[in-house]
Protein backbone atom coordinates (compact mmCIF):
# COMPACT_ATOMS: atom_id res chain seq x y z
CA UNK A 1 0.00 0.00 0.00
CA UNK A 2 1.35 3.45 -0.95
CA UNK A 3 2.26 5.90 1.80
CA UNK A 4 -0.31 8.42 0.53
CA UNK A 5 -3.08 5.81 0.80
CA UNK A 6 -1.99 4.84 4.31
CA UNK A 7 -1.98 8.50 5.35
CA UNK A 8 -5.54 9.03 4.07
CA UNK A 9 -6.89 5.87 5.73
CA UNK A 10 -5.30 6.55 9.12
CA UNK A 11 -6.36 10.21 9.22
CA UNK A 12 -9.90 9.44 8.04
CA UNK A 13 -10.30 6.77 10.74
CA UNK A 14 -9.06 9.23 13.39
CA UNK A 15 -11.54 11.89 12.35
CA UNK A 16 -14.49 9.48 12.27
CA UNK A 17 -13.67 8.63 15.88
CA UNK A 18 -13.33 12.33 16.75
CA UNK A 19 -16.67 13.06 15.06
CA UNK A 20 -18.40 10.48 17.24
CA UNK A 21 -16.54 11.76 20.31
CA UNK A 22 -18.50 15.04 20.47
CA UNK A 23 -21.75 13.28 21.36
CA UNK A 24 -20.06 10.58 23.46
CA UNK A 25 -18.18 13.27 25.37
CA UNK A 26 -21.45 15.05 26.14
CA UNK A 27 -22.80 11.84 27.72
CA UNK A 28 -19.73 11.59 29.98
CA UNK A 29 -19.91 15.31 30.83
CA UNK A 30 -23.46 14.93 32.10
CA UNK A 31 -22.07 13.10 35.16
CA UNK A 32 -18.32 13.76 35.27
CA UNK A 33 -16.69 17.26 35.33
CA UNK A 34 -14.56 18.23 32.33
CA UNK A 35 -11.14 18.34 34.00
CA UNK A 36 -11.80 15.06 35.84
CA UNK A 37 -12.51 13.41 32.46
CA UNK A 38 -9.20 14.72 31.14
CA UNK A 39 -7.38 13.29 34.18
CA UNK A 40 -8.86 9.85 33.52
CA UNK A 41 -8.17 10.20 29.82
CA UNK A 42 -4.51 11.20 30.08
CA UNK A 43 -3.43 8.88 32.91
CA UNK A 44 -5.11 5.75 31.48
CA UNK A 45 -3.92 6.53 27.95
CA UNK A 46 -0.35 7.05 29.20
CA UNK A 47 -0.45 3.64 30.89
CA UNK A 48 -1.80 1.96 27.75
CA UNK A 49 0.78 3.61 25.51
CA UNK A 50 3.56 2.66 27.97
CA UNK A 51 2.51 -1.01 27.80
CA UNK A 52 2.10 -0.99 24.00
CA UNK A 53 5.48 0.70 23.60
CA UNK A 54 7.17 -1.91 25.80
CA UNK A 55 5.55 -4.76 23.85
CA UNK A 56 5.94 -3.53 20.28
CA UNK A 57 8.64 -0.86 20.12
CA UNK A 58 11.03 -0.29 23.02
CA UNK A 59 12.58 2.57 21.06
CA UNK A 60 14.63 5.14 22.99
CA UNK A 61 14.28 8.91 22.66
CA UNK A 62 17.46 10.91 22.20
CA UNK A 63 18.06 13.18 25.18
CA UNK A 64 18.07 16.35 23.06
CA UNK A 65 14.63 15.51 21.60
CA UNK A 66 12.96 15.62 25.01
CA UNK A 67 13.09 19.41 24.69
CA UNK A 68 10.74 19.10 21.69
CA UNK A 69 8.54 16.52 23.38
CA UNK A 70 7.69 18.89 26.23
CA UNK A 71 6.02 21.56 24.06
CA UNK A 72 4.45 18.83 21.91
CA UNK A 73 2.87 17.37 25.04
CA UNK A 74 1.80 20.79 26.28
CA UNK A 75 0.03 21.79 23.07
CA UNK A 76 -1.00 18.33 21.83
CA UNK A 77 -2.42 16.96 25.08
CA UNK A 78 -2.54 19.32 28.08
CA UNK A 79 -3.94 22.54 26.62
CA UNK A 80 -5.71 20.70 23.81
CA UNK A 81 -7.64 18.27 26.00
CA UNK A 82 -8.40 20.58 28.94
CA UNK A 83 -9.84 23.26 26.65
CA UNK A 84 -11.71 20.75 24.47
CA UNK A 85 -13.70 19.18 27.30
CA UNK A 86 -14.21 22.49 29.10
CA UNK A 87 -15.44 23.99 25.86
CA UNK A 88 -17.65 21.01 25.04
CA UNK A 89 -19.26 21.30 28.48
CA UNK A 90 -20.19 24.92 27.68
CA UNK A 91 -21.22 24.68 24.04
CA UNK A 92 -22.95 22.37 21.56
CA UNK A 93 -21.60 19.48 19.52
CA UNK A 94 -22.21 21.29 16.22
CA UNK A 95 -20.50 24.49 17.35
CA UNK A 96 -17.51 22.51 18.64
CA UNK A 97 -17.09 20.54 15.43
CA UNK A 98 -17.50 23.56 13.14
CA UNK A 99 -14.95 25.59 15.10
CA UNK A 100 -12.51 22.66 15.07
CA UNK A 101 -12.41 22.63 11.27
CA UNK A 102 -10.67 26.01 11.36
CA UNK A 103 -7.54 24.03 12.26
CA UNK A 104 -6.12 24.23 8.68
CA UNK A 105 -6.38 28.01 8.90
CA UNK A 106 -4.60 27.94 12.23
CA UNK A 107 -1.95 25.51 10.95
CA UNK A 108 -1.21 28.05 8.22
CA UNK A 109 -0.92 30.86 10.77
CA UNK A 110 1.28 28.80 13.08
CA UNK A 111 3.53 27.79 10.15
CA UNK A 112 3.81 31.48 9.26
CA UNK A 113 4.66 32.45 12.84
CA UNK A 114 6.88 29.48 13.77
CA UNK A 115 8.37 28.45 10.41
CA UNK A 116 8.17 31.81 8.56
CA UNK A 117 6.11 30.26 5.73
CA UNK A 118 4.79 32.79 3.21
CA UNK A 119 1.06 33.61 3.22
CA UNK A 120 -0.50 34.47 -0.15
CA UNK A 121 -3.49 36.72 -0.85
CA UNK A 122 -5.64 33.63 -1.46
CA UNK A 123 -4.70 32.16 1.89
CA UNK A 124 -5.26 35.48 3.64
CA UNK A 125 -8.76 35.61 2.13
CA UNK A 126 -9.38 32.09 3.39
CA UNK A 127 -8.34 33.04 6.92
CA UNK A 128 -10.67 36.06 6.89
CA UNK A 129 -13.61 34.00 5.58
CA UNK A 130 -13.09 31.32 8.22
CA UNK A 131 -12.75 33.90 10.99
CA UNK A 132 -15.99 35.55 9.86
CA UNK A 133 -17.78 32.21 9.96
CA UNK A 134 -16.58 31.46 13.49
CA UNK A 135 -17.53 34.96 14.67
CA UNK A 136 -21.06 34.54 13.25
CA UNK A 137 -21.33 31.12 14.89
CA UNK A 138 -20.37 32.48 18.30
CA UNK A 139 -22.73 35.46 17.98
CA UNK A 140 -25.66 33.30 16.82
CA UNK A 141 -25.12 30.87 19.70
CA UNK A 142 -25.24 33.56 22.36
CA UNK A 143 -28.29 35.18 20.75
CA UNK A 144 -30.30 31.94 20.54
CA UNK A 145 -31.97 31.25 23.89
CA UNK A 146 -32.66 27.63 22.88
CA UNK A 147 -29.03 26.91 22.01
CA UNK A 148 -26.72 25.18 24.49
CA UNK A 149 -23.77 27.10 23.02
CA UNK A 150 -22.07 29.90 24.94
CA UNK A 151 -19.40 32.38 23.88
CA UNK A 152 -16.96 31.06 26.50
CA UNK A 153 -17.50 27.49 25.32
CA UNK A 154 -16.88 28.47 21.70
CA UNK A 155 -13.77 30.44 22.67
CA UNK A 156 -12.39 27.42 24.57
CA UNK A 157 -12.88 25.24 21.48
CA UNK A 158 -11.20 27.89 19.32
CA UNK A 159 -8.20 27.99 21.66
CA UNK A 160 -8.18 24.19 21.67
CA UNK A 161 -8.01 24.19 17.87
CA UNK A 162 -5.16 26.72 18.01
CA UNK A 163 -3.25 24.50 20.43
CA UNK A 164 -3.75 21.48 18.19
CA UNK A 165 -2.53 23.46 15.16
CA UNK A 166 0.68 24.35 17.01
CA UNK A 167 1.11 20.67 17.91
CA UNK A 168 0.77 19.61 14.26
CA UNK A 169 3.49 22.05 13.21
CA UNK A 170 6.05 21.39 15.96
CA UNK A 171 5.54 17.61 16.13
CA UNK A 172 6.15 16.82 12.45
CA UNK A 173 9.98 16.44 12.76
CA UNK A 174 9.51 14.00 15.65
CA UNK A 175 6.94 12.00 13.65
CA UNK A 176 9.50 11.40 10.93
CA UNK A 177 12.12 10.25 13.42
CA UNK A 178 10.32 8.00 15.92
CA UNK A 179 7.78 5.20 16.11
CA UNK A 180 4.19 6.36 16.84
CA UNK A 181 4.05 4.41 20.11
CA UNK A 182 7.28 6.02 21.29
CA UNK A 183 5.90 9.51 20.75
CA UNK A 184 2.45 8.74 22.15
CA UNK A 185 4.00 7.26 25.29
CA UNK A 186 6.17 10.26 26.07
CA UNK A 187 3.66 12.91 25.00
CA UNK A 188 1.09 11.49 27.44
CA UNK A 189 3.58 10.81 30.24
CA UNK A 190 4.73 14.43 30.16
CA UNK A 191 1.08 15.53 30.24
CA UNK A 192 0.24 13.71 33.50
CA UNK A 193 1.68 16.20 36.08
CA UNK A 194 0.09 19.40 34.68
CA UNK A 195 -3.23 17.70 33.99
CA UNK A 196 -3.43 16.25 37.51
CA UNK A 197 -2.48 19.58 39.06
CA UNK A 198 -5.23 21.40 37.14
CA UNK A 199 -7.86 18.66 37.42
CA UNK A 200 -7.20 17.35 40.93
CA UNK A 201 -9.89 19.48 42.61
CA UNK A 202 -12.64 18.08 40.38
CA UNK A 203 -11.23 14.57 40.52
CA UNK A 204 -10.92 14.49 44.32
CA UNK A 205 -14.51 15.69 44.81
CA UNK A 206 -15.94 13.10 42.42
CA UNK A 207 -18.53 10.74 43.91
CA UNK A 208 -17.80 7.52 42.04
CA UNK A 209 -20.84 5.68 43.42
CA UNK A 210 -23.27 8.18 41.89
CA UNK A 211 -21.86 8.03 38.36
CA UNK A 212 -24.21 5.99 36.10
CA UNK A 213 -23.04 3.11 33.93
CA UNK A 214 -23.71 5.10 30.74
CA UNK A 215 -21.21 7.75 31.84
CA UNK A 216 -18.54 5.13 32.58
CA UNK A 217 -19.15 3.52 29.18
CA UNK A 218 -18.91 6.92 27.49
CA UNK A 219 -15.66 7.64 29.35
CA UNK A 220 -14.29 4.26 28.21
CA UNK A 221 -15.04 5.14 24.57
CA UNK A 222 -13.42 8.56 25.06
CA UNK A 223 -10.25 7.00 26.51
CA UNK A 224 -9.85 3.97 24.25
CA UNK A 225 -11.33 5.41 21.07
CA UNK A 226 -10.84 9.17 20.94
CA UNK A 227 -7.55 9.04 22.84
CA UNK A 228 -5.59 5.85 22.21
CA UNK A 229 -6.79 4.87 18.72
CA UNK A 230 -7.30 8.40 17.36
CA UNK A 231 -3.92 9.67 18.59
CA UNK A 232 -2.16 6.65 17.11
CA UNK A 233 -4.01 7.05 13.80
CA UNK A 234 -3.15 10.76 13.63
CA UNK A 235 0.51 10.13 14.41
CA UNK A 236 0.62 7.41 11.74
CA UNK A 237 -1.08 9.83 9.35
CA UNK A 238 1.58 12.44 10.08
CA UNK A 239 4.32 9.88 9.47
CA UNK A 240 2.98 9.01 6.03
CA UNK A 241 1.50 12.42 5.14
CA UNK A 242 1.70 16.07 6.12
CA UNK A 243 0.24 18.38 8.79
CA UNK A 244 -1.95 19.94 6.10
CA UNK A 245 -3.39 16.53 5.15
CA UNK A 246 -4.22 15.79 8.80
CA UNK A 247 -5.89 19.17 9.24
CA UNK A 248 -7.91 18.89 6.00
CA UNK A 249 -9.63 15.71 7.19
CA UNK A 250 -11.12 17.67 10.08
CA UNK A 251 -13.74 18.56 7.42
CA UNK A 252 -15.42 15.24 8.24
CA UNK A 253 -15.86 15.97 11.95
CA UNK A 254 -18.76 18.47 11.78
CA UNK A 255 -20.61 16.26 9.32
CA UNK A 256 -20.41 13.22 11.59
CA UNK A 257 -20.95 15.19 14.81
CA UNK A 258 -23.92 17.13 13.41
CA UNK A 259 -25.63 14.03 12.04
CA UNK A 260 -25.35 12.25 15.40
CA UNK A 261 -26.53 15.35 17.31
CA UNK A 262 -29.48 15.87 14.96
CA UNK A 263 -30.54 12.22 15.21
CA UNK A 264 -30.29 12.42 19.01
CA UNK A 265 -32.34 15.62 19.03
CA UNK A 266 -29.53 17.66 20.60
CA UNK A 267 -29.22 20.12 17.72
CA UNK A 268 -31.34 22.13 15.30
CA UNK A 269 -30.35 23.60 11.95
CA UNK A 270 -30.60 27.39 11.63
CA UNK A 271 -29.70 29.70 8.76
CA UNK A 272 -26.95 31.25 10.89
CA UNK A 273 -25.32 27.84 11.35
CA UNK A 274 -25.61 27.12 7.61
CA UNK A 275 -24.01 30.45 6.67
CA UNK A 276 -21.30 29.99 9.32
CA UNK A 277 -20.54 26.50 8.01
CA UNK A 278 -20.33 27.74 4.41
CA UNK A 279 -17.97 30.57 5.38
CA UNK A 280 -15.72 28.26 7.41
CA UNK A 281 -15.65 25.55 4.73
CA UNK A 282 -14.95 28.14 2.02
CA UNK A 283 -12.13 29.66 4.05
CA UNK A 284 -10.53 26.29 4.73
CA UNK A 285 -10.89 25.33 1.06
CA UNK A 286 -9.08 28.49 -0.06
CA UNK A 287 -6.25 27.78 2.34
CA UNK A 288 -5.98 24.03 1.88
CA UNK A 289 -7.02 22.88 -1.57
CA UNK A 290 -3.79 23.68 -3.40
CA UNK A 291 -1.46 22.83 -0.52
CA UNK A 292 -3.32 19.62 0.24
CA UNK A 293 -3.06 18.48 -3.37
CA UNK A 294 0.67 18.99 -3.44
CA UNK A 295 1.49 17.59 -0.03
CA UNK A 296 -0.90 14.69 0.46
CA UNK A 297 1.52 12.16 -0.97
CA UNK A 298 4.55 13.30 1.02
Amino acid sequence: MKNATKAHLFVLAANIIYGINYSIGKIALASIPAFAIVCFRVVIAALIFWILHALFSGEKIERSDHRQLLPASLFGVVINQLLFFKGLSLTSEMHSALIMITTPLLVLLMAWILLKDRITLQKTSGILLGATGVALLIISGTADSQSTATAWGDICIMLNATSYAIFLVIAKPLMKKYHPLTLAKWIFIYAIPPVLIIGWSELSHLSFATIPTTAWLALTVVVLGATVLAYLFNILGLQYGSPTLVSIYIYTQPIIASLIALIAGNETITWQKIISALLVFSGVALVSVRTGATKSAT
